[in-house]
C-alpha cells in the first residue's frame, strides 16, 4: 500500500470496486480469462496465482522449506500468504470450494460413455467440454 500513499480512501474504495465489478462480470470461464487477460499483466497474474498455490500448500500443512522448493517462492511471499490465510480464512475456503465444485462439473460433463447397453467395457469420448465452460 505504500505505493499508493497518495490515494485518498474514496480512491482505494473506487478502484477495488472496479476490480470486483469487473470480476462479477464474468459468467463462465471463458469470460473470467478474458478479464484477466486484459486488465493483469503476467507478471500479476503469476503472482496471484502462485500465492494461491501457496495458500493451499500451507493449508494442506506443508512447511515454508516445502513451499519455497516447490514454488520457488521467496519466505517474505509465504509469510504474506500465511499472514492472509489468517486474516480471512474464509476467501480460500470459498476458492477451494469453486474450485472443487468447477472440477466436478468438468468431470462430469467433459466425457461421455461410448457403447451399446450390452458393452461391459464402454468407450469415453470427449465431448469438448472445458473448464472454461464451466458457468459460475
Amino acid at each position: 500500500m505504500r505505493r499508493y500513499n497518495f490515494l485518498t480512501k474514496e480512491d482505494v474504495y473506487e478502484a477495488l470496486n472496479r476490480l470486483r465489478a469487473a470480476f462479477l462480470a464474468a459468467k463462465d470461464g471463458h469470460q473470467v480469462e478474458e478479464i484477466i487477460m486484459s486488465v493483469l499483466t503476467h507478471d500479476e497474474r503469476m503472482k496471484v496465482g502462485r500465492r494461491i498455490q501457496a495458500a493451499e500448500m500451507l493449508a494442506n500443512g506443508a512447511t515454508y522449506e516445502e513451499v519455497t522448493g516447490l514454488l520457488k517462492v521467496g519466505r517474505s511471499t509465504i509469510g504474506l500468504v500465511e499472514r492472509s490465510l489468517r486474516e480471512h480464512p474464509s476467501a480460500y475456503e470459498l476458492i477451494n470450494k469453486r474450485r472443487s465444485a468447477a472440477e466436478e462439473e468438468f468431470r462430469s460433463r467433459a466425457y461421455r460413455k461410448s457403447g451399446g447397453s450390452t458393452k461391459v467395457f464402454k468407450k469415453s469420448i470427449y465431448t469438448g467440454f472445458t473448464h472454461k465452460d464451466v458457468e459460475r
